[in-house]
């Protein structure tokens, strides 16, 4: 089973070669709300959370990026960026929902392009709403 381990702002330089081409496919939409570099640079300040997956032998396979945001009724985690494997699969998410939940989240959203919703949908049971996936956790 893959295990999720969130990577401190001070471990992003370290790691980041080994996690970017995973998030610059996600991140560089059409709409894309910033650039890898951006999304890099707001990781090493803090403002997003890196989590990486591992396998038994603690070789990184997949990685997100998070951010939370607070509504009047929820506290949301927003998958900001999402790429390699092994993230979006119910045994690994449950990992990502329960640290989500001892951050006070209440709901995980992400945006997802259409076969992302699949995923989404499939693996970790998400419910889609125009592109935009979300599970209240």
């Amino acid at each position: 089973m893959n295990k999720v381990q969130v990577v401190g702002p001070d471990q992003i330089y370290r790691l980041w070669d080994e996690v970017e081409d995973w998030l610059k496919g996600y991140i560089e939409l059409p709409n894309n709300e910033c650039t890898i570099e951006q999304l890099k640079g707001l990781l090493a300040v803090g403002a997003r959370i890196l989590l990486v997956s591992s396998d038994e032998d603690n070789e990184l396979t997949g990685a997100m990026t998070v951010e939370f945001i607070n509504h009047p009724n929820e506290r949301v985690m927003f998958i900001s960026a999402l790429g390699g494997k092994g993230i979006v699969n119910e045994q690994t998410f449950s990992q990502v929902e329960e640290w989500a939940k001892m951050q006070g989240a209440t709901k995980v959203i992400a945006w997802a392009k259409e076969g992302q919703v699949r995923l989404y949908k499939q693996k970790a049971g998400f419910i889609s709403n125009r592109y935009v996936v979300e599970k209240k956790i």
